[in-house]
């Protein structure tokens, strides 16, 4: 692979060679594979990630652009949020300095590396807000796995780029992950993101003889966690002093494409992209250039 990685889409610049210094070495990357997971260097500055802060504040008070796509509208943040957990899905489509930070070409770089693709392009993105832990109240980010919600890629080899806004440790409820657990063939059963309930799910992995190791991504300002999409991976409640704020980039490898795959309901499996990326062939473009930019390609 060519590292510097000239790219070949307008507007995405080439690795500088600072940028390649920051990527991850041939050991960072035999133990993402093994291990499911890596935490960056600190690949972007505190102003870069003051100013990711900044524009979700913006994106919040409901200051947002106009997308390309009318179809995004529905995902449009409404000023009603709650005092729990928040994600947005699409919100870097409503703000340009999410776009400009979350496209990085450096994410691209790095993810191009661990998952040994030639390219990489954006699947999509979640603003998340994880508000302090109060009484009667506590928000967590069930364990899952982010392929058992992307049953309609061909690939199994995407990965997550974690930011969060300032320093993130176990106090205030990190990303979390079980590890080895990407080896894991029958985990997804009983996870969900949206529960609560860790030590139960927690304890049916264990009834199938899982021994479980839970790492915790600690993670200093401007530093970004990478993990793959068959990790086992959630965060317990925020007991710091403030709200958890973050970002999560979701990515694709060069060879992802739609698939048709039906689910034990008989259903066949969907994702929000399918109703966003132009078609081609009646079946959703997963290399739609506006939903789905590249961020890095080598040649």
């Amino acid at each position: 692979m060519n590292e510097q990685g000239r790219v070949e889409e307008a507007g995405i610049l080439p690795l500088t060679p600072e940028q390649v210094a920051l990527l991850p070495s041939d050991e960072d990357v035999c133990f993402y594979r093994e291990h499911g997971y890596y935490l960056s260097q600190q690949i972007f500055s505190e102003a870069q990630v003051d100013a990711l802060l900044d524009a979700s504040e913006r994106y919040y008070a409901g200051e947002v652009d106009e997308p390309g796509n009318p179809a995004l509208r529905r995902y449009q943040p409404d000023g009603d949020y709650g005092n729990g957990l928040r994600k947005h899905d699409y919100a870097s489509f409503f703000s340009r300095e999410l776009a400009r930070l979350t496209r990085s070409p450096l994410i691209g770089a790095i993810a191009a590396r661990l998952a040994g693709s030639p390219s990489i392009r954006l699947w999509h993105d979640q603003l998340l807000y994880k508000p302090v832990d109060y009484a009667n109240k506590k928000v967590s980010v069930g364990w899952h796995t982010d392929r058992q919600y992307w049953r309609s890629c061909s690939s199994t080899t995407m990965l997550t780029a974690w930011i969060p806004f300032h320093d993130c440790g176990e106090e205030m409820g990190t990303i979390t992950f079980f590890d080895r657990s990407l080896q894991w063939a029958d985990k997804a059963e009983g996870l969900n993101f949206f529960s609560n309930d860790l030590e139960g799910m927690e304890a049916r992995l264990k009834m199938h003889d899982r021994s479980i190791v839970k790492i915790p991504g600690n993670l200093k300002k401007g530093q970004v966690s990478f993990h793959h999409c068959l990790t086992i991976h959630g965060s317990g409640p925020n007991y710091g002093s403030a709200p958890r704020r973050s970002i999560a980039v979701h990515l694709q490898d060069e060879a992802n494409r739609y698939q048709r795959y039906r689910q034990g309901n008989g259903e066949l499996a969907s994702h929000a992209n399918d109703r966003l990326c132009r078609e081609v062939e009646d079946v959703p473009d997963y290399t739609d250039p506006y939903v789905c930019p590249v961020l890095f390609r080598t040649r």
